[in-house]
């Protein structure tokens, strides 16, 4: 379990705006891998002000030609003749693609594709991401860690401070219906406390808001947000022209993107979005 600090300098303004944007399972090096929508998706952080973003893991496809899953109608035209060289290929370009938002980063998950190959090929896909980003303060969030956001102005003269928790993790959760995915993320509510719980690998976007009571020092009845998500991917699991394990398995297919939270510090408000 990893546990992080970020602190973010805000105006302390009642209508400034903080946006947390989870990007992970692009599984860059599968043929349906979006390009496309990754690129337009980190150009929209670059030129915006007030967005962070947070690595859930899966960044590569992270199979071989000596793993039984390696399928080559499921390799795209520029791996083709780097076969010896697929992993360490895809790892650069998601470093290529993401370069651009390395300073917005504030961790890097490791996904179930990640962990596979670092253990069988003892090749640490997270850590070489991490180190071609070349900034060491970016933590390495491992399997599941708590990160505090804590936003810090001087308004009006005045110190203050906010601070919202996120639970993340990259997860493991099967089935094929999305009421499985959020059930899973309403029982970590009772293991871990946060406001913003972030679970990826499912490859489909799920949002939910909940409103908890409780009573505060002076036993005044108060509401608590918290917002959960299943945070989306890049990956097509239909394309014309190839098969893919989505389309062998008649699973649904996906719908690739992110998930957007909203953070208002002053206010103590989040929101969140597909």
């Amino acid at each position: 379990m990893q546990l992080n600090i970020k602190k973010i300098r805000c105006s302390g303004s009642r209508t400034e705006w903080f946006y947390l944007i989870p990007i992970g399972d692009t599984h860059i090096g599968n043929i349906g891998f979006d390009e496309t929508k990754l690129r337009k998706l980190v150009k929209w952080i670059a030129e915006k002000k007030n967005v962070f973003w947070i690595g859930m893991g899966d960044y590569c496809e992270c199979i071989n030609y000596t793993d039984k899953r390696f399928d080559p109608q499921q390799v795209p035209e520029w791996l083709r003749s780097k076969l010896d060289n697929m992993i360490s290929s895809q790892v650069a370009k998601f470093v290529e693609i993401l370069e651009p938002i390395k300073d917005r980063c504030i961790g890097l998950h490791e996904g179930n594709h990640d962990r596979k190959i670092r253990i069988k090929n003892q090749y640490d896909v997270v850590y070489e991401i991490w180190r071609a980003f070349g900034i060491p303060k970016i933590p390495l969030l491992k399997d599941a860690a708590i990160t505090r956001l804590r936003f810090e102005s001087r308004a009006d003269g005045a110190a203050g401070s906010y601070s919202f928790d996120i639970f993340s993790t990259h997860g493991n959760v099967g089935g094929r219906l999305g009421g499985g995915k959020l059930n899973r993320l309403e029982q970590i509510i009772g293991f871990f406390d946060a406001d913003i719980y972030l679970m990826a690998h499912s490859h489909i976007k799920l949002t939910e808001s909940k409103m908890l009571l409780y009573a505060d020092n002076k036993m005044n009845l108060k509401y608590k947000k918290k917002v959960l998500a299943v945070t989306g991917c890049f990956l097509n699991g239909y394309t014309q022209g190839h098969t893919s394990y989505v389309e062998k398995m008649m699973l649904p297919p996906t719908c690739t993107g992110v998930v957007k939270i909203m953070i208002n510090p002053r206010k103590g408000d989040i929101h969140i979005s597909e």
